[in-house]
């Protein structure tokens, strides 16, 4: 009794998916034919607007243009736009790459490891801050204010600070060796220029020295000894030779 049930069970198990897998095929494969002329118009533009009644009366407009306006023209259109677009993205990347070449070597160039500018004129540079430091030393023992220090300290400050950002400036070989040159000559200039100041002071702290360390003369002897040998003299001149006619017609 238990079978039996169990084969009636599996009898109608099997009428029902029998039934529901003729409907399925009847279904994939009764397709509207409307639609489908819908599709083929929207993608390639080849099919017919059904039904023309509809289409007249609410899609007018649309049904003209359906077939010139399809996908299979924009398709063409875009993969025309992406062609030319690939060769413009391949001359972009060539110019980038030789691009990034040239910018290779110029970081190579610019950087302060292979500064070949500083490493040829960095010894007559430095030798020449060297004796604008020495000089700028002597600005007080010489005569200066401690302002005149101050000043000539900034200037020698603004020197280094120069020579510095020179050195860490994005800048080619040539550029380099210019700059370097002009802070040379000014080095000198200032230099030049600090050197006459320090001559002026030195000559004045001299003129002052002298001048606080000088005496009056000291005289021998007195006026009044002065003026009686003055008369001595004369008398014994008058003694000797007198009043001649000679020396009275001169």
């Amino acid at each position: 009794m238990y079978i039996q049930r169990v084969f009636l069970m599996l009898g109608l198990l099997s009428i029902v998916l029998s039934g529901f897998s003729q409907g399925y095929v009847q279904v994939t494969k009764n397709h509207e034919e409307y639609i489908m002329q819908q599709f083929t118009t929207m993608e390639t533009g080849a099919g017919a607007l059904t039904p023309r009644y509809y289409y007249n009366a609410l899609h007018k407009k649309y049904q003209r243009t359906a077939n010139a306006e399809n996908k299979q023209i924009f398709r063409l259109h875009m993969k025309a736009r992406v062609t030319d677009e690939k060769v413009y993205s391949d001359s972009i990347k060539a110019l980038t790459s030789r691009r990034a070449k040239v910018e290779a070597q110029n970081i190579v160039d610019r950087s302060p490891m292979t500064d070949m500018a500083w490493t040829v004129e960095k010894g007559k540079i430095e030798g020449k801050l060297d004796i604008f430091q020495k000089n700028i030393n002597k600005i007080m023992p010489y005569g200066g204010t401690a302002e005149d220090y101050r000043q000539w300290k900034n200037i020698y400050n603004c020197l280094q600070t120069a020579i510095k950002i020179t050195r860490e400036s994005y800048q080619d070989l040539g550029r380099r060796k210019k700059e370097y040159m002009a802070i040379y000559r000014d080095v000198v200039r200032r230099n030049y220029q600090l050197t006459r100041q320090l001559l002026t002071w030195n000559s004045v702290k001299s003129a002052k020295e002298m001048q606080k360390n000088s005496k009056p003369p000291q005289r021998l002897s007195s006026i009044n000894t002065v003026a009686s040998d003055a008369l001595n003299r004369w008398k014994v001149a008058m003694a000797v030779d007198g009043f001649s006619s000679k020396n009275y017609k001169k």
